[in-house]
């Protein structure tokens, strides 16, 4: 339905409108392929106002002008943008190089979110693999541990997720002349994690090689010394994701053992994704420092 507003029969003889067609709310469903329930929610919001509201029956009507306005809201929920970032964006329109800037911080976000849903799934798969398996055989283990002197590169990233980063700057920092030769490494490849507790975020994660070099800090690459220590151990065979069952495994023994946590937990590598591509292959030791 639409219909001609005619300013002198509008309450108060004014009307604001960009134009004297409107269409009612159906109508504008219909040509902007946006749902009345939707409309009428994105009015609630602020996002897409009527031209005009009947005062009598409360019924919404909408300008031709904002079938633009209209379709540019639906390609941006479309592409998974949320109300209040749809808000910001729906200005940027008549400015060009910000509205390209600020759609490709969204194509980032939406990398982000689509490596989330990767490892999801790959964690789902694994779940539903293990039903059909028999149930992984960990072992627990107490023992000492020699000191380690190390070439690290220890920096706070984004989650533990991000760790495979480290590894690529690792790598490519080793083909640069400035890294030392290989030959001062040992065959101990691991990683260590300072924060005292589990973080969702901005963690603080060093990987490393064991290392006879001599070598002076450069940027976040140091050599560290860790001391012998005593740990409690266990051994992870198979993709990451199984870390929580072995991590899980070596708290039930440290609390029936009545041992006390002291120090860093640190992984290390016997068979990594750089040795074998195959995850099935992985073969990851877990260690807790115990008092």
């Amino acid at each position: 339905m639409a219909v001609i507003v005619d300013s002198d029969t509008v309450s108060g003889g004014e009307v604001v409108v960009m134009s004297d067609y409107l269409f009612g709310i159906g109508d504008f469903s219909r040509f902007t392929m946006l749902s009345v329930r939707m409309l009428r929610h994105y009015d609630q919001r602020g996002l897409l106002v009527p031209t005009y509201v009947d005062p009598d029956n409360g019924y919404r009507y909408y300008s031709p002008d904002q079938l633009k306005i209209a379709a540019r809201i639906r390609t941006l929920r479309d592409t998974g943008a949320g109300i209040d970032q749809i808000a910001g964006l729906l200005p940027l329109f008549n400015r060009k190089e910000e509205l390209r800037a600020a759609l490709e911080a969204h194509a980032h976000s939406l990398d982000a979110a689509a490596f989330q849903i990767a490892e999801q799934k790959s964690l789902l798969l694994s779940i539903m693999n293990q039903l059909q398996e028999y149930p992984m055989e960990i072992t627990v283990q107490e023992r000492d541990y020699p000191a380690l002197r190390v070439l690290a590169l220890r920096r706070t990233i984004a989650n533990y997720q991000a760790e495979s980063s480290l590894w690529g700057d690792y790598m490519q920092f080793m083909q640069t002349q400035a890294a030392p030769p290989m030959s001062a490494f040992t065959s101990r490849w691991g990683a260590t994690y300072f924060d005292p507790d589990y973080r969702e975020e901005d963690v603080d994660v060093a990987i490393w090689g064991e290392f006879n070099g001599d070598f002076e800090t450069q940027g976040d690459f140091q050599i560290m010394e860790f001391p012998a220590q005593k740990v409690v151990w266990a051994t992870l065979v198979g993709p990451y994701e199984g870390t929580g069952a072995v991590c899980e495994a070596i708290g039930t023994w440290i609390s029936e053992n009545s041992k006390t946590m002291s120090g860093e937990m640190f992984l290390v590598n016997i068979v990594s994704p750089a040795q074998d591509p195959n995850p099935a292959n992985w073969v990851t030791e877990i260690n807790y420092p115990i008092a």
